[in-house]
């Protein structure tokens, strides 16, 4: 495991750190607050996760498994590791579930990785993965476990620290829990004065019945466009670290998810997912927040087409 200087080093000599940052000045107005966005979406592959994937490359050294790394994926994930894979030079099998968006999946072939689709959702994806490295001898990587994936979390913590010290909220959409761990790990220790608040979309409620100690049921499947934050299975472990990081956790509901994304589109001219979108939308339903200086996380820009019709065709979110 690599020390933090070690992580900064790795992330900083990348031609895309630090990614974009910066007042949303028309909806700051609209929301009545000071609203930053964090654009990791601006990545190369669209995505806040390749930072931690190219940590977890780097950290295998010279014991690089022969048959290479195995892991499970609604898609932004199973992209980032099979890029920096690519990069490194390592074999990548990435599981993805069958209704998986297919412009990442496209993505993720591209990027030189094996593409098993299977599973109706992502827990049933991650489960074949798992027994699937086991037969194969891969090394199976955990998306939520892997600790490289929370140590890139934490340097987008620390690149919005370094623009100002300032902040109040911290807003970031919560799926397997290694954005919010890595961002709320970094806060606690740099920025004890801001509150990190988590969103989880209604369609996909898990992470936020685990969080707040409410009882769920496993066998519903997420019925959500946030594929990114579809959850059914949270990992215990994870969910009992993030708790006392945290300073709340809200269910946005997937009603605005879309009119979040046009909302986006039409005030700041950039195309995100739900996932990603669901920052917004949160900020929509949180009170106490006017006047307040606030952070949103943007990690995300796949949106599939149809989605993306669709949400042009419905209604604003302000």
């Amino acid at each position: 495991m690599q020390n933090s200087n070690q992580i900064n080093d790795i992330i900083s000599k990348q031609n895309w750190t630090p990614t974009p940052f910066y007042k949303a000045t028309s909806l700051s107005q609209k929301l009545n607050l000071n609203l930053w966005l964090k654009r990791e979406d601006c990545t190369p592959i669209g995505s806040f996760k390749l930072r931690g994937a190219l940590i977890a490359m780097n950290s295998l050294g010279n014991s690089i498994p022969a048959s290479g790394v195995c892991v499970a994926s609604a898609g932004n994930y199973g992209l980032a590791i099979s890029t920096a894979g690519q990069l490194h030079g390592i074999k990548t099998t990435v599981f993805v579930p069958e209704n998986a968006t297919e412009s990442k999946v496209e993505k993720i072939r591209l990027s030189g990785a094996k593409v098993i689709q299977k599973g109706n959702d992502f827990d049933t994806a991650k489960n074949m993965a798992r027994e699937y490295s086991d037969s194969k001898q891969l090394l199976f990587w955990e998306d939520g476990v892997l600790n490289e994936m929370v140590s890139g979390s934490s340097t987008i913590a620390r690149e919005i620290i370094s623009v100002s010290r300032d902040w109040d909220y911290i807003i970031v959409p919560v799926g397997n829990g290694s954005l919010i761990k890595g961002i709320a790990k970094e806060i606690k220790k740099s920025l004890p004065s801001a509150k990190v608040l988590g969103v989880v979309p209604s369609g996909s409620p898990a992470m936020y019945q685990a969080l707040t100690g409410i009882d769920w049921d496993e066998s519903v499947l997420p019925k959500t466009t946030a594929d990114g934050l579809s959850v059914r299975i949270p990992i215990k472990q994870i969910t009992e670290e993030i708790k006392p990081l945290i300073d709340g956790v809200f269910l946005v509901k997937e009603s605005k998810l879309l009119p979040a994304v046009k909302t986006l589109l039409e005030q700041e001219q950039i195309a995100v997912e739900t996932s990603a979108a669901i920052s917004l939308a949160g900020i929509t339903e949180i009170k106490g927040l006017n006047g307040k200086n606030v952070a949103a996380i943007i990690t995300g820009s796949h949106i599939q087409p149809k989605l993306l019709q669709e949400a042009l065709k419905g209604k604003s979110l302000l």
